[in-house]
């Protein structure tokens, strides 16, 4: 899957996820879930660098997703 299309898929589903309170439910907007996903890729990317299996491939794959995810 092409980066754009990946950051585009992970915002989407954080846009469409409610999140169950107490209260009732909360769908999350844009901009909240542009930063829920750039969290998760950050975290993918800190797993890989310091994994035994370091792959420059993947790690330049989930920088132009982070890339895309900011221009959404």
């Amino acid at each position: 899957m092409e980066a754009k299309e990946k950051s585009k898929e992970l915002v989407d589903k954080y846009c469409a996820y409610n999140f169950e309170q107490k209260i009732g439910s909360i769908i999350i907007d844009l901009e909240n879930a542009k930063q829920c996903a750039l969290i998760a890729v950050d975290e993918i990317q800190d797993f890989m660098i310091d994994s035994d299996d370091f792959n420059i491939y993947w790690v330049n794959y989930w920088r132009e997703v982070k890339t895309e995810i900011e221009k959404l």
